[in-house]
């Protein structure tokens, strides 16, 4: 697999893990909101650029779309749980 097809599925499991793990507006089985959440795709990919990134500020990052853009309260464990595997994916990524 050449380096932009790594990248390509990287986004696709990240586009996956907020549709189905994080989902704060229990939007995964309606077909036509499936990209509802691609335009955070762009604020996790900016966190992770850092070489000092954690799954905590992704964690922090998730948990602050859900109260500032989405209007609803953080959900810590979903945010933790989303971000633990958007970290597993990057490390994946990486190797």
């Amino acid at each position: 697999m050449n380096s932009e097809e790594r990248s390509e599925l990287f986004i696709q499991q990240i586009q996956n893990v907020l549709l189905h793990d994080w989902d704060p507006l229990n939007i995964r089985k309606d077909a036509a909101m499936q990209d509802e959440y691609d335009a955070y795709i762009a604020d996790i990919l900016d966190i992770l650029e850092d070489e000092h990134a954690t799954a905590a500020e992704i964690a922090d990052c998730l948990q602050e779309i859900e109260h500032e853009f989405l209007g609803l309260a953080k959900n810590t464990p979903r945010a933790e749980k989303a971000a633990a595997k958007i970290w597993q994916h990057f490390e994946d990524f990486l190797a």
